[in-house]
């Protein structure tokens, strides 16, 4: 699985398309089997009020040289997605044989400090994963990793590894490290242990309006080990990551953590607070 660590404009979809094109591109030649690019990766992320005007429908003909590709590489992009019961989803898309084959809309649109996606996102409602050739994948949006809760339900719905799309921005720490990669990979390495799910995270890199997107794309197996990166946290880069499926199936054998999970322990304080 290749991992496209691009720097997204934001309202520039040609541009944008272009470093697609060069990532999938690259992926062939390295003969992965599905590359995964960051969150809102058509578009860029800044969007503000252009949101409405980037937004897509999922038959919009701009997916057509996405599309076409996908009939030789299976891929997950990021783009607005206009909803025909009106609203705009911070989405995924998996495109593959030349469909769109899946769908994940962001579940947690965070409207604090630096983000203001409630303003122009509806959340999606739904948790489910998303089936393509190399398997059943759990997808997560960003701030969707950070609530543990994702993760378990997609591990207990049978998801063979987890796919974190992101358009993390942040500052500059001490060194030369954004400070928000070590964070990201306290967050990564944890969801792969407590799923027991080798997690691939993919964020962009770049500026926008003066916010740093801090890069360090990442793959760990289901026991937390690497298996590509952490990519340059400035630079764009493709990670190409190999999996081995019966190797996480095992380690899932090893530690049934998501299978012992006790969910009348998540029930109980929500009823009670509705008594």
């Amino acid at each position: 699985m290749a991992l496209a660590q691009i720097a997204t404009c934001p309202g520039q979809f040609q541009h944008n398309l272009d470093r697609h094109r060069e990532m999938i591109a690259r992926a062939r030649a390295a003969e992965a089997q599905l590359v995964v690019f960051p969150e809102l990766s058509l578009s860029g992320y800044l969007l503000a009020h252009g949101t409405l005007e980037q937004a897509m429908a999922i038959d919009d003909p701009r997916l057509a040289p996405l599309l076409d590709a996908s009939r030789e590489l299976p891929m997950l992009v990021g783009l607005p997605l206009r909803e025909p019961a009106g609203g705009i989803a911070n989405a995924a898309l998996l495109l593959e044989d030349g469909e769109v084959r899946g769908v994940h809309r962001k579940l947690y649109l965070p409207t604090y400090g630096m983000f203001d996606e409630g303003r122009y996102f509806v959340a999606g409602t739904s948790l489910r994963p998303v089936d393509s050739r190399l398997g059943r994948l759990g997808v997560l949006i960003c701030e969707d990793c950070w609530h543990p809760s994702t993760a378990t339900l997609l591990a207990r719905q049978g998801v063979d590894a987890l796919v974190v799309m992101a358009g993390g921005p942040s500052e500059l720490d001490l060194g030369d490290e954004p400070a928000a990669a070590g964070r990201w990979r306290w967050i990564v390495g944890a969801t792969a242990l407590t799923s027991v799910r080798p997690t691939l995270f993919v964020n962009r890199c770049g500026w926008e309006e003066g916010i740093l997107f801090g890069g360090g794309s990442w793959a760990v197996d289901a026991r937390g080990r690497d298996l590509a990166g952490p990519a340059p946290a400035l630079e764009e880069a493709l990670l190409v990551a190999e999996l081995d499926w019966q190797a996480a199936a095992h380690a899932r054998t090893l530690t049934p953590i998501p299978e012992a999970e006790r969910f009348e322990l998540w029930c109980e304080p929500l009823d009670r607070d509705d008594a």
